[in-house]
């Protein structure tokens, strides 16, 4: 198996949705027939597993890999992480909020990029030294911002402090209206290329309080714009390796 194929999520500003996609993205790619795992990057985001409605599932958390030395490996990993829908969650703990040192964090990434299809990762904002640490394995990074004025100042700052070390860098909107021509527009003055739109899912909420991961309802809105991401990202990727 080649090296899997690695996408980062981070949101341009707070509460524009960038765990939700990143969720979703991982249960669409699943849902392909893809193994896939799906990892957080933020120490304080209160748990990726939460999301996911893992919390409560056993299995190894990054605290428990926080002293891993020497080679990591990968199926075992893979194999005693909690997991739905076919993804693999590698999430932080609320109890226990600490980060990896670098030499185990690099490891379980080798680990986990050796034995599945796709990585995804939740990456806190743009500046977060653990976040960029993970950022700088990404083969893209999506970038999701809102489509209000605060929104896109934010976006447009994360926008040029990720450019310089990325340059498979896109942009996702989270829509509040029906108007492709704002999405549009804030890709224009971010300059950045628009890979999907995100409408409202009135189910999401629910879903979430319920402990339905994002993305599993394969015509909502959310997943749509998923499957968009995937197919824009994954795809030629895929056929230069084949």
């Amino acid at each position: 198996m080649t090296a899997a194929h690695v996408i980062g999520v981070v949101g341009g500003s707070g509460g524009v949705g960038g765990t939700v996609l990143a969720a979703a993205l991982a249960t669409r790619a699943a849902a392909t027939g893809r193994t896939v795992a799906c990892v957080d990057g933020d120490v304080l985001g209160g748990g990726l597993d939460v999301t996911f409605g893992l919390e409560q599932e056993p299995g190894l958390r990054w605290p428990d890999l926080a002293a891993a030395l020497g080679r990591v490996d990968g199926p075992e990993l893979l194999r005693r992480l909690p997991a739905t829908d076919g993804v693999a969650v590698l999430s932080f703990d609320r109890t226990r909020p600490a980060a990896p040192a670098d030499e185990a964090r690099d490891e379980v990434l080798r680990a986990l990029r050796a034995c599945v299809d796709v990585v995804v990762l939740d990456l806190p904002r743009a500046d977060a030294p653990f976040g960029q640490s993970l950022a700088a394995v990404a083969d893209s990074l999506v970038l999701v911002s809102g489509d209000g004025v605060q929104a896109l100042a934010a976006t447009s700052a994360a926008a040029e402090f990720l450019s310089h070390t990325h340059d498979q860098l896109w942009l996702c909107v989270r829509c509040t209206g029906h108007d492709d021509g704002v999405a549009e527009s804030l890709a224009v003055a971010v300059d950045l290329p628009l890979v999907a739109t995100v409408r409202h899912d009135p189910r999401l909420d629910a879903d979430l309080l319920h402990g339905i991961p994002p993305g599993s309802r394969s015509r909502g809105p959310l997943a749509r714009a998923a499957e968009t991401v995937l197919a824009a990202l994954l795809l030629p990727a895929e056929r230069r390796a084949s």
